[in-house]
């Protein structure tokens, strides 16, 4: 890497990336989106060139889940389709040789997770929210977790619901539920996990569709623990606390911010 405290996007990009085939069925990119459990994957033609994206959200609005009981399986029913006729054609794009400053200021603008790395030709490699946390470890920057922690919140209880968590992200759009039992946080559920959850049946409980990834730290650990923590376990949440508290929350954009304010 050069002097700057990040270096450049092609020292963090994670390449080969796996890629789907413009003419895969549906079918194939949501078996491949849950066989390395990501949210998303780039579609390419056969010049290995980046034509579009194709995310588990496209996926969910092309399908509808089908309940399956009493094992309350909830496969999801795909058209005969191919990936090009659902996936979007404006993809978040990046030069190698740019900062991941640069790249992290990108992410926060667009708000997006991931920018896939491209110059004149095939795609090279893609650098994620994944990366900025790993970035943050290696710079040991020690801010505490608690200046970065996002405060628009609310608690809602494990077994509340689904129509109830549903109501409040409605009510208040910023918002984000850390999901709680016997006082203690389990899981998130946010705006992407109630467009999951949009057929389901508004008794279910909202354990039943919160994602349950996430970490619990305390509001004085510094940043660089915290992001090494987080990017060691795969995380996809850090839950604030101070004490038994909850504060705030972490997301990977929560890093990415850090990289923006003190990379080039």
């Amino acid at each position: 890497m050069n002097n700057d405290l990040f270096g450049r996007v092609s020292d963090w990009m994670v390449s080969p990336v796996l890629t789907l085939e413009e003419d895969a069925p549906l079918t194939q990119a949501l078996q491949r989106l849950e066989s390395v459990g990501t949210s998303a994957l780039p579609v390419i033609d056969g010049s290995s060139r980046l034509v579009g994206l194709i995310s588990r959200a496209d996926l969910l609005r092309a399908g509808r889940f089908i309940t399956q009981s009493p094992e309350r399986e909830r496969p999801l029913r795909l058209p005969d389709a191919r990936t090009a006729d659902f996936m979007r054609t404006r993809v978040p794009v990046i030069r190698p040789g740019l900062s991941l400053g640069a790249c992290a200021r990108r992410m926060l603008r667009q708000q997006v997770h991931r920018l896939y790395v491209v110059e004149d030709g095939p795609l090279a490699g893609v650098v994620t929210t994944r990366e900025m946390r790993h970035a943050v470890a290696k710079a040991s920057i020690d801010t505490p977790l608690g200046t970065l922690a996002r405060r628009s919140i609310g608690l809602i209880g494990a077994h509340e619901p689904l129509a109830a968590a549903m109501a409040r992200l409605r009510g208040t759009p910023d918002l984000t539920l850390v999901v709680t039992q016997n006082g203690e946080p389990v899981g998130v559920f946010s705006r992407a996990d109630a467009l999951t959850a949009r057929e389901a049946d508004p008794t279910e409980k909202v354990q039943l569709w919160m994602d349950p990834n996430v970490l619990l730290l305390p509001v004085e650990l510094a940043a660089h623990r915290g992001a090494q923590q987080v990017y060691e376990q795969k995380g996809r949440y850090i839950v604030v606390q101070e004490g038994r508290t909850v504060v705030g929350l972490i997301s990977g954009l929560g890093f990415t911010e850090l990289v923006s304010a003190r990379g080039n």
